[in-house]
């Protein structure tokens, strides 16, 4: 009777899920109209040259690029999270302001790409899966933390229990997993036993240790089975993901010598000659910064992943504006826990990264990530 409960519990959730996601789809067909790039999309020709002939998992779609950022910007408001709790408790936190960005930065990316790329269906439904679990999670977080969350704060005169420094530090651990690994290998299991092993179940504000104890034993319990669910059904569908992004790319000296310092974890795929090579760099979070060394060394990038454009991200003052001809401005989207800071979303050739990400420097900007589709 018990798992005839629990069956019939995960098909009402997918059910409900379907429906989000249908949902989705049909308001963005409806309000994301279609905007210009700057840019024309990598030719199909250019796409797999034959300096590639032969190598394994060398292009993925350009678009991809444009929608990794809102799969990416979950990662950042967990980061965002994280960094919030370190120093406020979880009740004063913008869940329902996160939830806009996400919606707003999906269709924002799809405005950019519906008329001139091929609709990419797996993406769409991969956005609109995760968007929807990732708008349920926070809605539900932000109602129960800002009615019996906030009261139970409180009791506690605002003052953290042992439960809410906990769920600081694994907030933190989880935001930084899954700046490098997708977020459902991460162990709630663990953060759960945790819980009961090393915070005191004694505490000067007893009914704020025990509203704590209770939600977050419901919190990870429920993401714990969730991420096996999502694992489970992402390795049956898509397999598992390549760690590396490949990059064709130009060096100015010996390239032995100049990916000495990545200690190998920049391998040479192929060596076309003339100080030119096919490198296998590191994906997720790693890229961003590899890639950024290897323009700081002094290597050009001529494609990465066979594209020619790609989308970066940075964290700018709010008062920011493009000033650079070679780069569209994409999106902006302020920071809600940092008045002063904006994320912006820009367009680039990757042709172009070696001097446009030293200028955003120059003009202030922190880049964030770039998006190796």
């Amino acid at each position: 009777m018990h798992v005839y409960k629990v069956a019939r519990a995960l098909l009402r959730l997918f059910a409900a899920m379907v429906l989000l996601v249908g949902i989705a789809i049909v308001i963005f067909r409806a309000r994301c109209a279609p905007t210009p790039l700057l840019f024309k999309p990598t030719d199909r020709a250019i796409h797999n040259p034959a300096q590639a002939a032969g190598l394994a998992n060398y292009s993925r779609p350009e678009v991809d690029t444009f929608y990794t950022y809102p799969e990416w910007y979950i990662v950042w408001s967990y980061q965002s999270k994280a960094d919030f709790q370190q120093h406020h408790l979880p009740a004063g936190y913008s869940y329902f302001g996160d939830i806009a960005q996400y919606w707003q930065a999906y269709c924002r990316m799809y405005s950019a790409t519906r008329a001139i790329y091929p609709l990419p269906t797996g993406d769409h439904i991969m956005l609109a899966v995760i968007g929807s679990s990732f708008t349920v999670e926070y809605a539900l977080k932000g109602l129960y933390e800002k009615t019996i969350g906030s009261l139970s704060e409180r009791t506690s005169q605002h003052q953290p229990v042992a439960e809410d420094t906990y769920a600081a530090r694994v907030a933190e651990d989880y935001a930084t997993f899954v700046h490098v690994r997708p977020f459902y290998e991460f162990s709630f299991a663990h953060a759960l036993h945790g819980l009961w092993r090393d915070t005191p179940l004694l505490s000067r504000h007893l009914l704020r240790t025990l509203e704590r104890r209770v939600w977050l034993t419901v919190d990870y319990s429920v993401e714990a089975v969730y991420c096996e669910l999502i694992e489970l059904a992402t390795h049956a569908t898509y397999g598992f993901e390549d760690t590396t992004t490949q990059a064709w790319v130009e060096v100015p000296a010996d390239i032995q010598s100049l990916l000495a310092p990545f200690g190998g974890r920049v391998k040479i795929i192929r060596d076309l000659g003339g100080n030119e090579a096919i490198l296998a760099i590191p994906r997720y979070q790693e890229f961003t910064g590899t890639a950024q060394a290897l323009v700081k060394a002094g290597v050009h990038f001529d494609q990465i992943a066979g594209n020619q454009l790609i989308v970066v991200s940075a964290i700018a003052p709010s008062e920011w504006t493009n000033k650079m001809p070679g780069l569209q401005l994409l999106l902006t989207q302020p920071l809600l826990t940092n008045s002063g800071k904006t994320r912006v979303v820009v367009l680039c050739r990757v042709a172009e990264l070696h001097s446009a990400l030293p200028l955003l420097g120059a003009d202030g900007l922190a880049i964030e990530h770039l998006y190796d589709y």
